[in-house]
């Protein structure tokens, strides 16, 4: 076999390795294509306070940091609060290497439900819309429910697809929920 030959063997072997690959990337971006632009995460826990005890936590953007589980991993992000930071129209945002940036901001307060606009600026940009549910069950409790709705572009969708949306933020919430339902219980 001549050198010649056998550079043209490995030639056609690569070229073939390459028209495999672009049919697999083809193939999964047709799929992602068809992948739902929406998503919706929720988590639910009772917890052992009645709903008046809860939902200082959650309508207090400075309660809000003291069960947040993304604070967990970077406590000392940088954080600017608006003056008052409770109620409707309040703010805050952060700052980090490990949790990005963004703003959350209280849309909506009710007895029963508290509803936040979510813009995260870094690493990359996006909006959610989070809300929170309050539901009295049992003796003095409440089932507490923490859902994040949003948008997906074809990256999200890629990242859903991959990852799946709810198996990221979904333990997230549950260390979250589980986090609140021991500071309203003391």
């Amino acid at each position: 076999m001549s050198l010649r030959s056998t550079t043209m063997s490995k030639k056609k072997k690569a070229l073939g390795v390459v028209g495999v690959l672009a049919v697999v990337v083809a193939a999964f971006c047709a799929y992602v294509a068809t992948r739902p632009t929406s998503y919706t995460v929720s988590r639910s826990l009772v917890v052992n306070a009645p709903p008046d005890a809860v939902a200082p936590y959650l309508t207090d953007l400075r309660q809000w940091i003291l069960w947040n589980p993304w604070d967990e991993l970077e406590p000392n992000s940088t954080k600017v609060y608006s003056d008052p930071a409770s109620g409707v129209g309040a703010w805050y945002t952060w700052s980090g290497e490990e949790v990005g940036a963004g703003r959350m901001e209280i849309t909506s307060i009710t007895p029963t439900r508290v509803d936040y606009a979510l813009t995260f600026t870094a690493p990359m940009e996006d909006q959610a819309v989070v809300f929170m549910e309050l539901a009295p069950e049992g003796d003095g409790q409440t089932r507490v429910t923490w859902s994040m709705q949003g948008q997906l572009n074809f990256m999200g969708r890629v990242m859903d697809t991959l990852m799946g949306m709810d198996g990221m933020i979904g333990p997230d919430f549950e260390r979250g929920l589980h986090k609140l339902g021991e500071i309203v219980s003391r």
